[in-house]
């Protein structure tokens, strides 16, 4: 290392941090715990590593209840590591070698066993106001509780005191009363002392939590941030510059902000350091979804820190990913991405380190390390991450991350010599992160192993630190979403650093810019020049997960062999897809279950399934390249004609889903005709080995005796048990014994397969299954259950239990005698409105005048006033405008239907106070996206696009978002409501289809919601329609604009009224002025979301959303055409 790292006080912008646990790194003594001894002696190893500082975990006196976060005496090393000299010595030996040392300091609370909280618990003792009591456990209600999955309260009973004691956190860990000045001081006292030792820097443990104040959150209070301020003046006064004070501030930029503080000259006066807990999430979300949007937007709000701050950045640590800094809906996705398994979730979080985290891909791993060690800030790599060690999901709270070290395949991983049985924690000894296969030795002796790629790529940046550590970054907009590139530049010096955030090859333009021009690309890690950047766009071709750093250098300094390089078009295969025979003993059993007779007869079947599932319509994974395809499981519904349901496991590059397939054979004579009409659902012949009988193997669903099959399981209950788990038909009392005689099957569906059985069942099978009910299936059964009449009752369940895992495989409803959909209703509606039109006998300005203002707002509060449809438009339009009537007020009903839901899954939950301003921050974000899109396709779009002036006033108005309160409860929606999803029988509307949008994870569609996001659909959908039909009518005469604006402002507000009426002063529905807020922000929200979706798939339709977002930015704009007007 350096000497000037150790003389350096701004070293910590040069840190790379090694987090490690004492007890956990190596044994020394043999005892089965890790110790100081044991550090020093892998100090070299630490060394060849490339970290220049030592990050570690609590090892103070404890009894080690929460991993050393419950300090019983400060002043004590825990005597299983070794004492105060064993300390020293570790600490001389690391700044003997250039390494920095920062240890822990839990300010917050002690343990219940520490001698102060016993002191304390006297009431008479001097210590007693040491800590937080109160008679009662009601003060504070504001105050979240943080380990959710543990405590229920933030108060515990003392029986001796007789009063209840604080704890943000454990109920062992009473909070410190920093009220208090002598627990201040007292603190200092406890810094000073590791300082004093020669400790480089404190971490300052949950430092949002010191003080409590009625009436709100008790998190980052302004006494808070003054006292952290006064233990900076105090470190300052004592040492000088180069005591380092890293916050553990688990909260929104906003919040983390104010820790830094800030003086006149633009340097910090608290915190130098702080954890960058927003951005580290939406690394993985960035990657999972393979775009930059996430992990850009925190990058611009953690930008603003004072010069000599740093962010701390990380991937992985010792406790949970955790989700406390994201959105309801990006919890969810990590959940759903990352957290599949319910033993990898705790508290509000996942408990997995990072190789297992990325599924043990390699490339996924590197690309995020690379980004770990080029982004503003100094990295940490958790112990163990070099290496690609795993976690152990049976070890209790956060323990599966905190295993011991592999050090070799030897005994214990190398860790300790003791007896299994006494080591503190047992190591990973199964499966493929077992230390057998991953450890220290073996991957030094192998050349490309990950520990010799994370030690190139530290080497790289520590040649380079001055930049990476110290150097701006700003981010290059380039056009393709997939890559995220910045500049990073220190006194002239820059550093190109483009990633692909996708597993597929992507092709980026770095945009062409007057101060990169006569720059040449030299690539680091292999000092390759690339062509120079000349005055057009600098065009790049990057691997699927993969990074370049390129040092950007005048084009003289560097000599190129400008050799030309080529690259392998796929070829496309024009000859079809063939049927192969396949040989088997018995029948269909042979290719879907192991038997006796054939025991490897799935691989048969699994080699022609990529290719049969990515040409089915309900493959939701299309382009994604399927990797493989395995037969999970399969149950035989019925033996002639032999029926089976099998449920596959597809392998794509970044995931695993599950898809179920029912199978039958038909015979030679049948089979024609079913390669006739239904090619794309055959796989293969199946030739029986003894006779040579060939049969052909098909997906069921196209056959009405498989429905026909699945009805009489599900009205005698059938359940049949496989090899994997139990399937299960669930008849409701009120099923029927009718046979099947008619069966209609349904065409046009995508995501699911459906049939419609004696025109009074409607049989829905899912083809995605997701763990956990289904929504429809919830929803339905509540609905049910309170005999709401406008929706089909539920008569079944189809399940799949597998351990303690279930999923729902399908539904079976009461079928509705239907009119039409609600779709065709209206557009017929609209047609014969236009029809009439042609003869009315009034004016053409009545129209104009008794429609929208054109000065004036479109969506005010006056939409859900009591407003009158003018006469001369209930005359010409009746049919739409009574169906808008009824539309408004069964909406409603179903809301307050949906409000009765009991359940922890089910019932009401009230808004976040956040709930605004959440809203507000992701349209903003949808707006620029929306902005850039329309800015990339003028040609499609000329003459449609709102004016600057517009979206700015569109912006203003989002801004009192920010302080509309969550006052309301959120309940479960229907989630994907729209006209579609509605019929019209026996002249009223009844709604279908609650699965939510399928395109969504299942955790996703069944969190509660505002109910206006349903009002906001379907206003959406009343306006495509309208305008759809409108279309036709345009051509002939454009100058029935004006008819249509005021059928359409009078059909939604009417729409509106109604179900204003209806839902009353229910506590689902936002009070006004926030209800009209929000509803506005769900309308621009989805509009924005409609516009980018037309562009990119159907360019034509694009006049129709940008035709709402005209009317939602209103006063209209003068400067720009409406697209009805084109």
């Amino acid at each position: 290392m350096p000497d000037d790292f150790l003389d350096d006080p701004l070293w910590y912008k040069d840190a790379v941090i090694y987090e490690l646990h004492v007890r956990s790194f190596y044994d020394s003594n043999n005892d089965g715990y890790g110790d100081f001894q044991g550090l020093r002696e892998k100090l070299p190893y630490l060394e060849s590593l490339g970290v220049n500082t030592l990050w570690l975990l609590p090892f103070l006196e404890s009894p080690l209840r929460d991993d050393g976060y419950d300090t019983a005496d400060y002043f004590k090393v825990l005597p299983i590591h070794g004492d105060l000299d064993d300390f020293r010595a570790f600490l001389d030996d690391a700044h003997a070698r250039g390494m920095r040392v920062i240890t822990e300091l839990v300010l917050n609370h002690t343990s219940d066993q520490h001698p102060w909280f016993q002191e304390a618990r006297d009431p008479d003792s001097d210590k007693h106001d040491w800590y937080v009591w109160s008679d009662t456990d009601e003060r504070y209600d504001d105050v979240r509780v943080i380990f959710t999955d543990t405590e229920d309260s933030n108060w515990a009973w003392d029986p001796k005191a007789e009063k209840y004691y604080w704890h943000r956190f454990f109920s062992h860990q009473p909070d410190l009363n920093f009220d208090n000045p002598e627990v201040r001081e007292k603190m200092k006292e406890v810094m000073f002392f590791w300082l004093d030792m020669g400790v480089d820097g404190l971490r300052l443990d949950a430092v949002p939590y010191l003080f409590e104040r009625e009436g709100t959150s008790s998190e980052n209070l302004p006494e808070t941030i003054a006292y952290v301020k006064e233990l900076r003046a105090a470190v300052e006064e004592r040492y000088g510059p180069g005591k380092v004070l890293l916050a553990e501030a688990n909260q929104w930029p906003e919040d983390t902000l104010p820790y830094f503080g800030e003086d006149a000259e633009g340097e910090s006066t608290g915190v130098q350091m702080a954890f960058n807990f927003p951005v580290m999430p939406r690394l993985y979300m960035a990657l999972r979804r393979e775009n930059r949007r996430p992990v850009v937007e925190m990058l611009d709000l953690t930008s603003g820190i004072p010069d000599d701050a740093q962010w701390a950045l990380f991937l992985r640590n010792h406790d949970e990913l955790t989700l406390e800094m994201v959105t309801d809906e990006e919890r969810d996705y990590m959940y759903h991405e990352y957290g599949a398994d319910d033993r990898f979730r705790i508290n509000v979080g996942i408990r997995r380190r990072l190789t297992p985290l990325l599924g043990g891909e390699r490339r996924r791993i590197e690309l995020m390390n690379a980004l770990l060690l080029s982004l503003k800030g100094s990295p940490i790599i958790y112990y163990g991450d070099e290496i690609g060690m795993g976690d152990d999901p049976f070890l209790g709270d956060r323990n599966g991350v905190r295993t011991p070290m592999q050090w070799s395949p030897d005994k214990n991983g190398g860790f300790s010599r003791a007896p299994h049985h006494k080591l503190f924690m047992p190591p990973i000894n199964r499966g493929k992160y077992s230390y057998e296969f991953v450890n220290v030795e073996d991957a030094e002796a192998d050349p490309y192993s990950l520990l010799h790629f994370m030690r190139r790529l530290i080497a790289l940046r520590q040649q380079h630190k001055n930049i990476f550590g110290r150097g701006s970054l700003e981010l290059l907009p380039v056009e393709n979403q997939s890559i995220l590139a910045f500049l990073r530049e220190y006194e002239g010096e820059r550093i190109l650093v483009v990633n692909n955030l996708s597993r597929f090859t992507q092709s980026v333009h770095i945009p062409a810019r007057e101060d990169l021009q006569g720059l040449a690309p030299v690539e680091l890690s292999g000092q390759s020049a690339f062509p120079p950047i000349e005055d057009d766009d600098y065009h790049l071709t990057v691997g699927p997960h993969h990074f370049y750093w390129f040092k950007l250098v005048p084009k003289e300094d560097v000599q190129r062999d400008d050799t030309r390089r080529s690259g392998l078009q796929p070829l496309e295969d024009k000859n079809g897809r063939t049927r192969p025979v396949l040989p088997v003993a018995e029948g269909l059993q042979n290719v879907l279950v192991p038997t006796m007779a054939q025991r490897r007869g799935p691989e048969q079947i699994e080699a022609l399934l990529p290719e049969f599932i990515n040409e089915q319509r309900w493959f939701g994974g299309k382009g994604e390249g399927i990797e493989g395809v395995e037969v999970e499981d399969a149950v035989r519904l019925q033996s002639d004609p032999v029926v089976y349901l099998s449920v596959l496991r597809v392998d794509l590059p970044e995931d695993t889903s599950f898809y179920t397939l029912p199978l039958m054979a038909a015979p030679e004579p049948e089979a024609s005709d079913i390669l006739d009409e239904h090619p794309n659902a055959t796989l293969a012949w199946l030739e029986v080995e003894d006779t040579e009988e060939r049969r052909l193997v098909y997906d069921a669903t196209v056959n009405p005796r498989f429905w026909a099959t699945l009805f009489r399981w599900w009205q005698r209950g059938g359940t049949g048990r496989s090899l994997k788990g139990l399937y299960t038909a669930e008849p409701s009392e009120a099923m029927g014994d009718a046979p099947p005689d008619d069966v209609r099957l349904l065409t046009g569906e995508q995501s699911n397969t459906s049939a419609i059985v004696n025109n009074d069942y409607f049989l829905k099978l899912y083809r995605r299954l997701e763990e956990g009910p289904n929504p429809e299936k919830e929803l339905l059964e509540h609905l049910t259950d309170i005999d709401f009449t406008f929706s089909p009752r539920l008569h079944g369940t189809l399940n799949f239990r597998r351990r303690h895992r279930q999923y729902t495989l399908g539904v079976l409803q009461e079928a509705l005698a239907v009119d039409a959909d609600a779709w065709s209703y209206t557009l017929s509606c609209t047609t014969t409105f236009l029809d009439r039109v042609e003869n009315s006998p009034f004016p053409h300005e009545q129209a104009k005048n008794t429609g929208p203002s054109a000065d004036g707002p479109h969506w005010t509060a006056d939409r859900f006033s009591d407003a009158t449809v003018p006469v001369w438009l209930e005359e010409l339009a009746p049919e739409l405008i009574s169906f808008a009537r009824t539309l408004g007020v069964r909406t409603a009903e179903m809301h307050h239907a949906l409000a009765q839901a009991g359940g922890d899954e089910m019932r009401p939950v009230e808004a976040p106070t956040d709930a605004g301003a959440e809203l507000g921050t992701r349209i903003r974000t949808e707006m620029e996206e929306t902005r850039a899109l329309l800015d990339r396709q003028p040609d499609r779009v000329s003459g449609h696009v709102p004016s600057d002036p517009a979206w700015s006033a569109a912006r203003d108005r989002l801004a009192p978002l920010d302080d509309v309160p969550g006052t309301h409860d959120r309940i479960r929606i229907h989630g994907d409501y729209h006209l579609g999803q509605l019929l019209r029988a026996e002249g009223d509307i009844y709604v279908l289809d609650f699965e939510g949008e399928p395109t969504r994870p299942l955790e996703e569609r069944r969190r509660r919601k505002n109910a206006l996001r349903d009002v906001a659909g379907m206003l959406r959908s009343l306006e495509y329609a309208v305008l759809a039909s409108w279309q036709d009518h345009a051509d002939v005469d454009p100058d029935y604009e004006p008819w249509i604006d005021a059928l359409l402002y009078w059909t939604e507000t009417t729409f509106l009224d109604a179900y204003a009426d209806t839902t009353g002063d229910a506590a689902f529905l936002p009070a006004a002025p926030a209800r009209y807020s929000f509803l506005w922000a769900f309308l621009l929200d989805k509009a924005l979301y409609e516009v980018r979706y037309e562009l990119n798939h159907r360019p034509d339709w694009a006049w129709l959303p940008l035709h709402g977002l005209h009317r939602l930015l209103a006063p209209r704009d003068a400067t720009a055409s409406d697209p009805l007007d084109a």
